[in-house]
């Protein structure tokens, strides 16, 4: 626990570090400071609250006898999420009851006593449920082979970075793109809280500028803790949890610390944590919770009529014209058209608030989603088929620091 604990402190050291310099703490305010007045969310504050509040618990835990079995662990884990979703799916029956205004108020009071209630009993849940995951997760990092063996009074295998997180409403992101180009130029972390009206006051100061922005919930932070918000699907949030550790363990080797060096770099990173992740993810899923379960099966697709709406299909073709438009220097035009594809979109049921650049820059860094046009996706997913295990794909790709290397390790050409 002592090893865990300095190396950790050792870890938010780095990161606050990190933040200092890349915000521009130290050498004034600029201009997304200015834009985001109001609205920044306190990463330094949050780092030390949040690390030290955990590991007081986790001191407090190593005095104690009780432990709980490996059924009770599991059993633990499932009524945490239980409860975390019978809470979302209340707080959405009182936000519309509120709305509407057909409900009395004493029926208004009972459920925000029962939601009131639900809480108490998830946040007492809340710590062990972290423990119990971070566990499982490092246990099967460790048979994976990405633990080193330290002799202390014994030999214990230890993960590094240490595996933390917390469970964590999930904050803002203001991403800035230029609107010449579709490239993720800089971003903010923002207040989880900010109103419809509060995002698109700073996107448009933005646009102001000369920019395009947007402003988006993201999906979790590899922050340390990392902030990972809660959710009913148990599959996918180890999942996420796998894949902002691999973001803190790509923090020390040269593919993570070139993650800001250009953006295809960036989309590497991002996708190498998807693919990992989500095999990580998985791995724990079958060991702990459901062993021996084979994956859902995938219904085959059926052929598409005449009126079948493919949104993936939509959304590549929407990213190439645009990028087709800015090519040619276009820009409002692109930014016309955009517009008229999200109604467009809209009219088809699939509702998106801001369809610009920023957000093709933000979506585009995961190669697997429909908004990416980059073959990136394609070539990790290749060197993972011929990786011998999980953790020599992950120390295979944690050695590059650009999109040229990745290039040569999959044995294409490079093409200018």
């Amino acid at each position: 626990m002592l090893w865990r604990l300095v190396t950790g402190v050792a870890l938010v050291a780095l990161i606050i570090l990190s933040v200092v310099i890349g915000s521009n703490v130290l050498t004034g305010r600029n201009d997304w400071d200015r834009v985001t007045s109001g609205y920044n969310f306190n990463l330094i504050q949050w780092e030390f609250e949040n690390f030290f509040n955990k590991w007081a618990y986790r001191v407090e835990q190593a005095f104690r006898t009780e432990g709980l079995s490996q059924r009770g662990r599991i059993q633990l884990v499932k009524n945490f999420l239980s409860l975390d979703q019978e809470i979302s799916l209340l707080k959405t029956k009182l936000d519309a009851a509120k709305a509407e205004g057909a409900h009395s108020v004493e029926d208004i009071a009972i459920w925000e006593e029962q939601l009131a209630t639900l809480a108490v009993q998830r946040n007492e849940l809340e710590n062990q449920a972290e423990e119990i995951i971070e566990s499982q997760i490092s246990k099967l990092l460790s048979d994976e082979g990405f633990s080193v063996t330290l002799k202390l009074g014994g030999e214990a295998d230890l993960i590094f970075p240490p595996l933390d997180f917390r469970f964590e409403e999930r904050p803002n992101v203001l991403i800035i793109s230029p609107r010449d180009h579709i490239e993720i130029i800089d971003t903010a972390l923002l207040r989880p809280d900010m109103k419809i009206e509060e995002k698109v006051e700073v996107e448009d100061r933005v646009k102001e500028l000369g920019f395009s922005a947007l402003v988006e919930q993201v999906g979790a932070v590899a922050t340390y803790p990392s902030m990972i918000p809660s959710g009913p699907s148990l599959r996918s949030l180890l999942s996420r949890v796998a894949h902002e550790w691999l973001h803190q363990y790509l923090f020390f080797r040269p593919l993570g610390q070139s993650y800001w060096s250009n953006y295809e770099v960036t989309i590497i990173n991002e996708t190498v944590a998807d693919i990992a992740g989500d095999e990580i993810g998985s791995l724990v899923y079958q060991r702990y919770y459901y062993p021996g379960e084979e994956e859902e099966a995938i219904p085959p697709a059926e052929e598409p009529g005449e009126s079948a709406f493919d949104f993936t299909k939509e959304m590549r073709e929407i990213r190439i014209t645009v990028d087709q438009y800015l090519a040619q220097g276009e820009v409002e035009t692109a930014e016309s058209y955009m517009e008229e594809r999200r109604q467009f979109l809209e009219d088809n049921g699939y509702y998106i608030r801001k369809l610009n650049q920023a957000y093709f820059a933000f979506y585009g860094t995961y190669a697997d989603t429909p908004t990416s046009v980059s073959p990136i996706g394609d070539q990790l997913r290749e060197l993972r088929e011929r990786s011998a295990s999980l953790e020599d794909f992950i120390r295979t790709v944690s050695r590059i620091s650009s999109y040229e290397e990745l290039l040569e390790l999959v044995g294409e050409e490079i093409t200018s």
